[in-house]
């Protein structure tokens, strides 16, 4: 092996290394956004819990109580949910995108870099070992093939994973509007 071609395979490799180690980072923000998001949900149902009982706590009779409880819990349950909903499919889709890309990338190099050692190989060959550089070829035609395939693959993926979060987004603000639309009626009976 020539030293050109070691230094190729030492440069891919520290390249996959970091690539790897960027992948993590990008795994690693995504589950923090995640935490972030819980967190903030966690405060602000104990806020909200916390002044629902400053507000029973303050009523002077039990008909200033129950008009406190005819507001539209459900209706502000169901925005918060959907609005919970929506920031988690926002993190896990640009979570997913952000390491599909990463996945590109590495994918792309990876491919230049069998490509890059094979042609070196090839040229490094004796007179006579047409048969063995076809073969090497050959295989270099299918790695290309392959790496193709799982790109496109992965694009897919990649498409599916953000049409989903779109639906569910879009399902669950119908659905809130949906439930806020007979409340409201109720409501002004």
């Amino acid at each position: 092996m020539s030293s050109s071609t070691t230094e190729q395979i030492q440069a891919a490799q520290k390249a996959e290394l970091d690539s790897m180690v960027s992948m993590a980072d990008k795994a690693m923000n995504g589950f923090e956004k995640l935490v972030q998001l819980n967190l903030q949900t966690l405060r602000e149902a104990t806020q909200d819990a916390a002044e629902a009982m400053r507000a029973a706590f303050s009523a002077r009779d039990l008909q200033e109580l129950m008009s406190l409880q005819t507001g539209n819990p459900m209706q502000t349950s169901s925005q918060k949910a959907a609005a919970y909903a929506q920031h988690l499919a926002e993190i896990a889709g640009s979570t997913q995108a952000e390491l599909a890309e990463a996945l590109n990338q590495s994918m792309t190099r990876m491919q230049q870099a069998l490509r890059d050692a094979t042609q070196n190989s090839m040229g490094n060959l004796p007179l006579g070992s047409e048969g063995a550089a076809a073969l090497m070829q050959s295989a270099m035609n299918f790695a290309t093939q392959a790496f193709d395939a799982m790109q496109k693959s992965q694009s897919q993926v990649t498409k599916m994973v953000s049409d989903n979060v779109e639906s569910i987004t879009n399902r669950a603000t119908k659905a809130v509007a949906a439930q806020a639309t007979p409340l409201r009626k109720r409501a002004a009976k």
